[in-house]
This record gives structure tokens, C-alpha cells and sequence, in this order.
């Protein structure tokens, strides 16, 4: 049964025209005749009465006339739902993220937005910044979040959050109760540096060397793997070190570690979400990359880039 016969029908009916019923349904009166007949062929009986231009309803048509409203409003609820059903944000988002975003940014973002698509299944991998753009390029993820701009063409991006990369000593460090430190003193002092793949050190180096500082020009007595490593070595009194504020604001409240800036040095940095440029999106990922756009959740109030 092609439900537009009984559309053509009910709107017959309505109208109590075939004329009229062929200009409300934008067909021609042939073809609304051509399906009130089809209609009576397929139940081998009249459902309407033809008097000049007035019609009326045979017992059958009657029935016809009942059920078929009732059939057509189940359909039109039937495709409501459905579309609805389709527009419901749900499934899974992998996500790949360095350290800084990792750890200690996107737990909250995604806190938030489970709380507003709970049937969407998330997982987050922590890595540098190097690996997640592998994890990207190889369709192992749908998002990373890095700490600097990909350069990779395939990839797209957008502004996550500022950061501001600090420099940090141990309490009891000679410089501790300064505000600041300058270029020449740093490449004095011992440091202790992130891993080759970072995009915390890659930002930092390039930063340095806009100040006509090299890395061959730093003290670097230890390069470690996370930035947890990193603090907490510094803690520990083996030197000192450049990181980022989010990672450190549980210290810092303790008063574990003191924070400097660097004199005449701009360590302000952009943190980005990046996916596949030509990849196709699924609605959870525009969903997530939309939250995180217009900011539908809190980060620690007490951090400031």
C-alpha cells in the first residue's frame, strides 16, 4: 500500500473536492482521480459517492476515511521520532592529547559534556605531541588536543585554551622569592627539560631562541618523559624548570614549588583541538568540538593564562 493514496484520499475527503484536494496535494485532478481508483481497486470496493461536483462516503469509505487519519498521524509521529532518534548525540569519541591537555584540561571538558550526551562513550590516550598527530594520521582517533600548532597539512584545527609556561624552583632555591628571572641567569641554572616530541619543549625552544637563546646555550642535566616527572624533580631540589601553569596548580597552592617569569619573554601559548581536514565528522564529534567552542563548561577558576 503506497501511503500517499491514502494522503490523497483523507485530503479528498477534507476538502470535499478533487479539485481542491489536487491543488493542496500539488498534483493534477487526473492523477488524484487515478488514485481513488487505485484506492477501491486494491479493497474491491466504492468508497465514494460522485454526485455532479459534491462527493460523499460510502459505509466503507466511511472506515477508510477513520483508520487511514489514524494511520497517516502514526506515520508522521513514526518520522518524527526517527529523526529525532537520528539527531540524538550518541557513540563513541577516541581522543588523543599531549600532557598539558591531557592531564589536566580535558578531564573537566569531558566531565561536562558526558553530563549533557551521556550515551556518548569517550576515551582519552595521553601522549606527546608528536604521537598524537601519528594517532591522527592513522585514523587510530577522531581528536587530538597538542600544545602547538600542527604543521601537517591534513589536519585541521582550531583554539582550544591559552596556557602560560612558567619557570618553577624549589622553594628553598636562591631565586625562589623573585618575581622573575632573566635569560642570561636561566641558561645558568640547572634545568631540567621535557622529551624530544613535546610540544611544551618545542613551543619553549622556539620561544628561547626568538631571545637569541639556543638549546645549546641551556644547562640541561635531565630530559624527562612527562611533566609530572618534571615537577616533581624540581621538587625534589635537582633543578629547575620551565612548564605550564595548568600543571602546577595544586603545588603551587601548597607552596611546593615558587613560580618566576621570565623577564622580557612573552610565554603565552595557544592549546588546540585538530582532526582530519577531508575526514568525515560524525555528529558526536561536531557535538564535542561545538562544547568546547562556546565554552558549556568550568576549568579551575584560580588559573589564568
Amino acid at each position: 500500500m503506497n501511503t500517499s493514496l491514502l494522503r490523497t484520499f483523507v485530503t479528498v475527503v477534507n476538502k470535499k473536492s478533487l479539485s481542491l484536494a489536487a491543488q493542496e496535494i500539488h498534483i493534477t485532478q487526473p492523477a488524484v482521480s487515478k488514485h481513488l481508483n487505485a484506492l477501491e481497486t486494491y479493497f474491491g470496493v466504492n468508497l465514494i459517492e460522485r454526485r455532479g461536483r459534491k462527493i460523499s462516503l460510502t459505509p466503507s469509505g466511511e472506515l477508510l476515511y477513520h483508520n487511514a487519519n489514524e494511520i497517516l498521524k502514526l506515520l508522521h509521529k513514526t518520522e518524527h521520532e526517527i529523526k529525532e532518534l537520528s539527531t540524538t548525540v550518541k557513540g563513541s569519541l577516541k581522543i588523543s592529547a599531549s600532557s598539558i591537555p591531557g592531564h589536566f584540561i580535558l578531564p573537566y571538558i569531558i566531565g561536562a559534556f558526558k553530563n549533557k550526551y551521556p550515551e556518548v562513550q569517550v576515551s582519552l590516550q595521553i601522549s606527546d605531541s608528536n604521537h598524537v598527530i601519528k594517532h591522527l594520521l592513522d585514523d587510530d582517533v577522531h581528536l587530538g588536543a597538542v600544545g602547538q600548532e600542527p604543521q601537517n597539512k591534513k589536519l585541521q584545527f582550531t583554539n582550544f585554551v591559552n596556557d602560560k609556561l612558567v619557570v618553577i624552583t624549589p622553594p628553598e632555591h636562591p631565586l625562589a622569592n623573585n618575581e622573575s628571572i632573566s635569560i642570561n641567569q636561566l641558561a645558568k641554572e640547572p634545568l631540567i627539560w621535557r622529551e624530544v616530541g613535546s610540544g611544551t619543549r618545542a613551543v619553549l625552544e622556539n620561544k628561547l631562541s626568538q631571545s637569541g637563546l639556543s638549546f645549546n646555550d641551556l644547562n640541561i642535566i635531565m630530559e624527562l618523559g612527562s611533566t609530572g616527572a618534571v615537577v616533581n624533580a624540581v621538587e625534589a631540589g635537582l633543578g629547575i624548570s620551565i612548564v605550564s601553569q595548568w600543571a602546577i596548580f595544586k603545588e603551587r597552592q601548597l607552596e611546593r614549588i615558587a613560580v618566576l617569569d621570565i623577564e622580557n619573554l612573552d610565554l603565552v601559548r595557544t592549546l588546540y583541538l585538530t582532526y582530519p581536514r577531508k575526514r568525515y565528522r560524525s555528529k558526536v564529534i561536531d557535538a564535542f568540538l561545538d562544547f568546547v567552542k562556546t565554552g558549556e563548561y568550568k576549568l579551575p577558576h584560580n588559573i589564568n593564562a
